[in-house]
């Protein structure tokens, strides 16, 4: 953190005093502060340790805007009815000057520590830059003393801390500002609240194409019977249709339609976790049952195989002695004389010679033939065996395809209830919107996270306009209407040129007063116009706390990194 609570220069009498009891004090090991210091047992996560520190002050329900005078040295706090609370405060010093522009809370933490100045205790730290800019209790010597921080008094600092959340609305001035009542067709208004409040609004009127005047005599609704009856459309059907599911794609026309939307999409996703639940546990039980019958295929099969093998090498024994035999019988007949040509004796020889191989081709043909039963008998059953076995190994592998698919979409369902949950955390923070009038483009964050960048139609500017802030801070007695607060964090003098130096740059007109005020706002809102479905878009999500912040200046990228809502410098 850049700041430090420490300042030099020339001190009044009354702060040297409260700086020598300062230094008297510390040489004891105490401070001037009731609350935390750098000593305290600090919060590692840069949160609140405790309930009863969380319990400063109760937050407000109402958005609130933060606006600092630098020349006034004076900071105030609004809520929709007006200043809820105000403080003196300590600036930057010459060379250390505090940035003038739109910010908001980036971070807050009870126990900080500056990590530039000599670990300086920096109770009650509310950051608005990344770059270094903070509130913080420090001395408030009555003019500009820090190292580019707002010191705040310690018991306004704990008081704001308690007042403030992350994305409170904060605008830096050199004059003094207060928020303008204002209204314009050009800011953005939310949905109908419901059905009934839209078909009243200006903003919706559906085209009827034909009436049918017969009403259902067995509705009771008066709200119903006010709606215009279509051709073949009784409030019976009206309210049969308002009961069927809505399609979740489509953009809700009223907040509590959105309301549904969201409710059914979180249902859904709760839904789809349970049957995904189930069919897991059905999966994992089928896995495990066909993994333990595949292992006792396994072990038949194997078995099986075992068995078969002796048979095997039996008919292939019985087979080639068969063969042998046959190979003998036809070798002898192929070179043996005719019994003619013998004598009687050596005929006799002959023929017992010749009966014997048959004799032996017949005894080892017989053995082949049996060897083969029992070979296909053999195999048959190993046949068997390996279809199980076969069936098993699909049974199983199946089963585990069948289990990853369950896991696959179990995760898949949580994945959807997270960002169901996202989106519903999303939907209680307002939308910001920043159009740069200069670049002519137009951002959308809510929170922290960018929704949408897109560029938009400016028309030429013949002067400057400068920088304003729109805050919807309610919503009016007009439950279709917000009600807006103007900030302007710089407005120019009337007609002030583009091109005038550095020199005129801090040449403003917002001591001028408010009308001044109105008019370079109403010229920068009249500069540009937001496409019909970037509009539609902002509609759905603009709740109180949504902001417009229209500047003819640009984004300063260095300070609107990850983590930040918008900084726009006018400084």
């Amino acid at each position: 953190m850049r700041c430090s609570t420490k300042f030099k220069g020339r001190v009044p009498p009354a702060s040297r005093s409260i700086a020598i009891s300062a230094l008297i004090l510390s040489i004891f090991g105490l401070s001037m502060f009731a609350g935390p210091s750098a000593v305290d047992a600090k919060s590692k996560s840069g949160v609140l340790k405790s309930a009863s520190e969380a319990a400063i002050i109760t937050p407000p329900t109402s958005p609130l805007l933060v606006v600092v005078s630098l020349r006034r040295q004076k900071v105030r706090v609004y809520d929709a009815n007006g200043e809820i609370a105000s403080s003196r405060i300590s600036s930057g010093r010459p060379g250390f000057n505090t940035p003038t522009g739109v910010f908001s809370i980036l971070e807050k933490n009870v126990y900080h520590t500056s990590n530039i100045y000599s670990g300086a205790s920096m109770p009650y730290q509310e950051r608005i830059t990344w770059s270094g800019i903070a509130f913080h209790a420090g001395d408030i010597p009555g003019f500009p003393a820090s190292h580019g921080c707002i010191r705040l008094p310690f018991a306004f600092s704990k008081k704001l801390y308690g007042l403030t959340k992350l994305g409170t609305r904060v605008v830096v001035t050199s004059e003094e500002v207060e928020p303008i009542a204002f209204d314009s067709p050009k800011l953005f208004q939310p949905l109908p609240a419901d059905e009934a409040s839209a078909m009243k609004s200006d903003r919706s009127k559906p085209a009827q194409l034909a009436v049918n005047d017969q009403p259902d005599d067995s509705s009771t609704s008066d709200a119903l019977q006010e709606l215009p009856l279509f051709i073949g459309v009784s409030p019976a059907l009206i309210r049969a249709v308002a009961d069927m599911p809505r399609d979740p794609q489509r953009r809700p026309t009223t907040r509590a339609e959105a309301d549904q939307i969201m409710q059914e999409k979180l249902d859904r996703a709760r839904v789809s976790i349970k049957t995904a639940e189930a069919a897991l546990a059905t999966a994992q039980e089928r896995a495990t049952a066909t993994a333990k019958e595949f292992d006792g295929s396994s072990q038949r099969y194997e078995m099986a195989r075992r068995a078969v093998e002796p048979i095997r090498e039996n008919l292939k024994a019985a087979e080639a002695r068969q063969q042998d035999a046959m190979k003998a019988f036809a070798a002898y007949m192929s070179g043996a004389t005719t019994t003619l040509q013998l004598a009687s004796a050596d005929a006799n020889i002959s023929i017992d010679r010749e009966t014997a191989l048959e004799e032996a081709l017949l005894d080892l043909t017989i053995e082949a033939d049996r060897a083969r039963a029992q070979a296909a008998q053999g195999e048959m059953s190993f046949a068997e065996v390996q279809a199980g076995y076969s069936a098993a190994q699909t049974g199983r592998d199946t089963a585990a395809d069948v289990l990853r698919d369950a896991q696959s979409d179990l995760a898949s369902a949580q994945a959807a209830l997270s960002d169901a949950n996202k989106e519903m955390r999303l939907r209680s923070k307002p939308v910001s919107v920043l159009v740069s009038l200069r670049a002519k483009r137009l951002y959308i964050r809510q929170g922290i996270d960018p929704l949408l960048e897109a560029p938009i139609t400016v028309a030429p500017l013949p002067h400057k306009v400068g920088t304003h802030v729109f805050t919807a801070m309610r919503y009016s007695s007009d439950p279709n209407t917000f009600d807006w607060r103007l900030v302007s964090a710089q407005t120019p003098l009337a007609g002030q040129p583009f091109e005038e130096g550095k020199k005129k740059r801090n040449r403003t007109a917002l001591a001028q007063g408010r009308a001044l005020n109105v008019q370079m706002a109403t010229e920068a809102l009249s500069a540009f116009t937001i496409p019909d479905d970037i509009l539609a878009t902002i509609t759905e999500l603009a709740r109180p706390g949504s902001s417009l912040i229209v500047s003819d200046g640009e984004l300063p990228l260095n300070e609107n990194g990850n983590g930040t809502e918008f900084v726009v410098l006018t400084r």
